[in-house]
């Protein structure tokens, strides 16, 4: 009698357990944030954490706001081509698979040199930025001009001339206060702004003006704005050392890496044997300079078939 018993109860507690830890299970998939999609084709979806494991770490503090627009665009370009032929059945073409297993083949190898040197740790010093700043200032021009102005903004042009009426020598900055749709406008001592970081329909007036112009009302799409010049840098001048650290910072460590990269494929080549067959590789050689005839050298040096291999 009592074995009857204890034998439900098992079994009952035993499918709790269950229900329980799938129940957990579920709540923590659902806790975990869900994927930030920058662009879709079709079903085929591109995540914020699909293009980061595109590039490498150190990538990211060197891209620019365009290259990531550039890549996404060509996922999709790509994206698009890649469903055609699927559509088309090319995957299934012999030829077509044995190229599919080289690029597998070349996926792997550079996945296993990253994993490689990922634990490599290399942090550049002061002097080795400095260097390389001083090497290739020529490198570090502005590509286009720069701007710190005051702005207001406002919902229509009788707002704007009202305001443009009151302002005199330094007040622009107290008129913006208070009046200006956005807070940006109300800083004293606003950062420069680069082109892409301006309204459009602020640019054009913004290049050809000269410090300490102040802008008649100027339409653009979210109201109407009063613009005030403070400074410009003009595009081809030298960038300062200090704005420039971070983004030395990350080139000499994908130097770095590279570096390691060519190390770790020389020691792996140690005591590996490496046969070429000269005589079968095809292409034009190249013809050293003509003397007084048309005949090559042909020394004891030049190399021969099988006779290249790893040292």
């Amino acid at each position: 009698m009592p074995s009857s018993i204890t034998k439900p109860v098992t079994l009952r507690a035993l499918k709790l357990a269950v229900i329980t830890m799938f129940l957990v299970l579920v709540s923590c998939r659902k806790s975990d944030p869900p994927p930030v999609v920058l662009a879709q084709v079709d079903q085929t979806k591109l995540t914020l954490d699909d293009v980061r494991e595109s590039f490498p770490p150190e990538y990211e503090k060197v891209l620019s706001r365009e290259q990531y627009l550039d890549f996404i665009q060509r996922w999709i370009d790509d994206q698009v081509v890649y469903q055609q032929a699927l559509k088309t059945k090319l995957d299934q073409d012999p030829k077509v698979a044995r190229k599919l297993d080289r690029l597998l083949h070349k996926g792997l190898i550079e996945e296993f040199l990253a994993r490689e040197t990922a634990n490599q740790e290399f942090e550049p010093d002061e002097g080795a930025m400095t260097r390389y700043y001083e090497m290739h200032k020529d490198e570090f021009r502005r590509k286009s001009p720069e701007f710190r102005y005051l702005h207001i903004r406002v919902n229509s042009l009788k707002d704007a001339l009202a305001l443009r009426s009151k302002i005199h020598g330094d007040n622009f900055a107290t008129i913006a206060t208070g009046n200006s749709l956005d807070s940006s406008g109300e800083s004293a001592s606003p950062p420069f702004r680069k082109t892409s970081e301006i309204p459009t329909c602020l640019l054009h007036d913004l290049n050809e003006a000269k410090p300490g112009w102040q802008s008649s009302p100027l339409s653009c799409p979210d109201g109407v704005y009063l613009v005030k010049l403070l400074e410009r840098i003009d595009a081809g001048t030298p960038v300062p050392f200090g704005e420039t650290k971070e983004a030395i910072s990350a080139q000499l460590v994908m130097d770095q890496k590279d570096k390691m990269r060519e190390a770790k494929i020389r020691q792996y080549r140690e005591g590996v044997a490496v046969n070429v067959n000269l005589d079968q590789i095809p292409g034009q050689e190249n013809n050293p300079e003509k003397t007084g005839d048309d005949t090559a050298p042909s020394g004891e040096n030049t190399p021969h078939a099988d006779s290249l291999h790893a040292p």
